[in-house]
């Protein structure tokens, strides 16, 4: 039996990151975050945002 890779139901397919000379951002479908120095800092953001959304928080 092969077990799936279970999805994050708090992300989305929608949800992106992205750079440009001004640093890291995020978008979803409802909007765009941003500049972050890194992309891990970028991602953490997207996280809380996200979580907060949800409810999760």
């Amino acid at each position: 039996m092969v077990k799936k890779k279970q999805h994050n139901p708090v992300f989305k397919p929608q949800d992106r990151y992205f750079i440009n000379e001004q640093g890291w951002w995020f978008f979803t479908i409802e909007m765009i975050s941003g500049p972050f120095v890194s992309k891990p800092d970028c991602v953490d953001a997207c996280r809380r945002y996200i979580q907060k959304r949800e409810g999760v928080l």
